[in-house]
């Protein structure tokens, strides 16, 4: 059995969904499943050209971690997708007049930290490692793809390239919100070659 980074982080991104789902359920009142359906290890250029067109705008939420795991795990999505997953959050029908106010960044980046802690524990039960992972608290980011990733990049120096990219589908009460979950490691693979059993 395979037994690289990318599978390690691919095994924990299956887990956090799991417990997530669970975690983001129990705080809504209302079903919600999240799917982990590809990951990717990809040059970090590569990465922001999959990410959104450069005239798109894209928003998500950023969480450091440190520790065992170093890097930025960062929920991305496009505009709509983004609105339309903070509508179904708030327990409200997307519509197209939506837009970004505080309800909304508090409604997503809560999720991002649900999410993070999530991945974090996954990982954690997947490690033997002695220093424990912590995340610092989610920041909410606007802007187009490029600009977006270059804050993640400055947020904290990397000694690697590579970032893994995952496609994860959010459902709510079986309404679907489509987003990416970006591991961006502090170094080559950021503490996930750790992760072995």
């Amino acid at each position: 059995m395979s037994d690289t980074p990318l599978d390690r982080f691919l095994t924990g991104c299956r887990a956090a969904a799991a417990l997530a789902s669970d975690s983001l359920s129990k705080w809504l009142g209302r079903p919600v499943a999240i799917t982990v359906e590809q990951v990717e290890a990809l040059p970090l250029e590569q990465a922001i050209g999959l990410l959104g067109e450069q005239e798109g705008t894209i928003c998500g939420c950023a969480m450091g971690i440190s520790g065992s795991l170093e890097g930025i795990l960062v929920l991305l999505c496009d505009d709509e997708a983004g609105l339309t997953l903070a509508a179904m959050l708030l327990g409200r029908e997307p519509s197209a007049d939506d837009q970004w106010g505080e309800l909304e960044q508090s409604a997503v980046v809560e999720t991002t930290n649900i999410i993070g802690c999530a991945y974090l524990n996954a990982m954690a039960d997947s490690t033997n490692a002695t220093t424990a992972a912590m995340p610092s608290p989610p920041w909410f980011l606007r802007d187009f793809a490029p600009a977006v990733m270059q804050s993640i990049v400055m947020a904290q120096p990397l000694t690697g390239d590579t970032v893994f990219l995952t496609r994860t589908e959010f459902s709510i009460q079986g309404s679907p919100a489509r987003c990416s979950l970006v591991f961006v490691p502090a170094s080559e693979d950021g503490g996930v070659s750790g992760a072995a059993q």
